[in-house]
């Protein structure tokens, strides 16, 4: 059974079609990738995913989380079960420091297929946030902020992690920071749905890629296969620099 499924997902906003039948599974221990240009559709996929939906938009098809369907709940109550997003333009609170953005985060039960972590594992995870726990959100770097907002999703217990774009506005020494922990994440057992603008980030992490154009998925594989597809490469990895230390 996949952590998540998510089937025939379609958002119009008014007569606009932003996403149009979108399906994808992620299992556990699988960092499953969506990856296109800007406004392909890739964080209306993602928002949809987690429940949240901006203006007026109408939402068919169904989102099931270990085989339930979630498709109903308001974007909390996904949130609770374990689908923890990440979106685009970080989830940190800017006047308070690290340490009291983590502690607004409930404990969560210790419950069947929830990944739980402590501070301690996080400060583990980013030992540059250990040295910044006493700064204010407001001071730190866009990566240390990035670290901060899947810090703060790790700590709500996720069953699943949904990453927004994590690369954006991220020095290239950085991506590879950020992803290099989030592949560290997966190999431990943790499902991850990644969106990502830059194709050649993704597929240095990622077990699955699907790819979006003008809201339609119109590519799925192993990324290690995508990855020499000629295709593929002239398509999308033209002028992207690949994630190195």
């Amino acid at each position: 059974m996949n952590v998540l499924d998510a089937a025939d997902l379609t958002v119009r906003y008014g007569g606009s079609v932003a996403l149009r039948d979108a399906t994808l599974a992620v299992g556990a221990g699988r960092l499953v990738a969506v990856a296109g240009a800007n406004g392909a559709g890739k964080s209306t996929l993602v928002n949809a995913c987690a429940g949240w939906s901006r203006g007026h938009a109408s939402i068919a098809g169904d989102v099931r989380l270990d085989g339930r369907s979630v498709a109903r709940l308001a974007a909390y109550r996904r949130a609770r079960l374990g689908i923890q997003c990440v979106p685009e333009g970080k989830n940190v609170f800017g006047e308070l420091t690290v340490e009291e953005n983590f502690a607004l985060v409930p404990a969560v039960p210790r419950e069947a297929g929830r990944h739980v972590f402590s501070r301690e594992d996080v400060l583990g995870l980013f030992p540059r946030l250990h040295e910044r726990r006493t700064h204010k959100g407001s001071a730190l770097s866009g990566g240390e902020r990035q670290m901060l907002a899947i810090g703060r999703a790790l700590l709500a217990g996720p069953r699943i992690l949904l990453l927004d774009e994590p690369s954006v506005g991220l020095a290239p020494r950085l991506i590879f920071d950020v992803l290099t922990v989030v592949r560290r994440l997966v190999d431990d057992g943790l499902a991850v749905l990644l969106v990502e603008q830059n194709v050649s980030a993704a597929l240095d992490v990622a077990d699955e890629l699907y790819l979006i154009e003008r809201g339609r998925i119109v590519g799925h594989g192993d990324a290690a296969a995508m990855r020499q597809d000629e295709r593929i490469a002239q398509a999308y990895l033209g002028g992207l620099a690949e994630v190195e230390p």
